[in-house]
């Protein structure tokens, strides 16, 4: 468990820990460095992401997931609970993805205009409540989180809590692996962590799992009036053997997604790397999975 990892590395029995999926926290990670151990972290290497289910309301409608978008602060999130070591993700790729480097620019920050926003499209607070209401419907959505990840707890709580301050009610959801992807398969979720595979996945992979119903991308983007456009789009790229006309694809398919506000992106995953003095010549692989062992070597230069 990562407590047992941080202190095995203290007392002298571990020379590195490295990787991306949690291997210790962040708040562990900065600890350690400032104890003066060797600490690096990677480039990014995949997004983490909510995604949004355009299938279902609320947040069927544009302009709640715009407002989802613009309610949420990213950097006080990364900050506080990433402790700085993601960078903030504006898309759904990072810019060093193939493909992802077309210039998509977030919505910024402004809890202001989020709430000027549904005010104009009806979704209105009534007196004495803190909730938005249309039509007699409350602006109440479910977000599904991994119930054993620390992290996801964490950050669900203070979405919830960003969403609350524009009139969003969120309910959060608990649930163990398999009941979660059981409900990203069916589309049971207003919203759901749905993080990028990562390379060689993304964009390809990825991109190409969204058009199968087995798929949290999928069930996302269910509802968008250009859901058969996209798909038809995803077909052409993925055939495609022109370059130029490969990157159009993909520049059309990224902006029309990044445009209707499908997806949350919070972070840019990265991976992360502490290691005692003895070790030298620590490097990142090019996969969230890979640790050039190949490359490393004890301090001293011997073999």
């Amino acid at each position: 468990d990562p407590d047992s990892r941080a202190i095995a590395l203290q007392t002298g029995e571990l020379d590195l820990i490295q990787g991306a999926e949690g291997e210790i926290s962040p708040g562990t990670f900065v600890r350690l460095r400032d104890a003066g151990f060797n600490t690096a972290i990677s480039a990014p290497l995949a997004t983490r992401t909510v995604a949004m289910n355009t299938g279902q309301a609320p947040t069927n409608e544009l302009v709640v997931r715009q407002a989802i978008n613009q309610a949420v602060d990213k950097d006080t999130i990364i900050a506080k609970v990433l402790h700085g070591l993601e960078p903030r993700a504006d898309a759904l790729f990072s810019s060093n993805m193939p493909y992802a480097n077309i210039g998509l620019k977030a919505l910024p920050y402004d809890p202001d205009h989020a709430r000027q926003a549904l005010d104009a499209a009806g979704w209105k607070i009534p007196a004495g409540k803190t909730v938005r209401e249309k039509d007699g419907q409350p602006l109440s959505t479910e977000l599904v989180f991994l119930g054993t990840s620390a992290l996801q707890k964490s950050l669900a709580e203070i979405i919830q809590g960003e969403l609350a301050k524009v009139g969003i009610e969120v309910k959060l959801r608990a649930e163990e692996e398999g009941s979660l992807v059981q409900r990203q398969r069916e589309g049971r979720f207003g919203m759901i962590f749905a993080d990028t595979w990562g390379a060689p996945y993304d964009p390809h992979s990825f991109v190409s799992s969204m058009r199968y119903p087995g798929h949290a991308d999928y069930m996302a983007q269910r509802g968008l009036p250009m859901k058969d456009a996209i798909d038809h789009e995803i077909a052409e790229v993925l055939g495609q053997t022109d370059e130029g006309k490969r990157a159009e694809g993909y520049r059309e398919i990224l902006t029309t997604l990044h445009d209707q506000a499908v997806y949350l992106p919070v972070s840019y995953l990265t991976a992360i790397s502490v290691s005692a003095k003895g070790v030298d010549n620590v490097q990142f692989g090019s996969t969230l999975f890979d640790v050039p062992f190949e490359a490393m070597r004890p301090a001293t230069g011997k073999p």
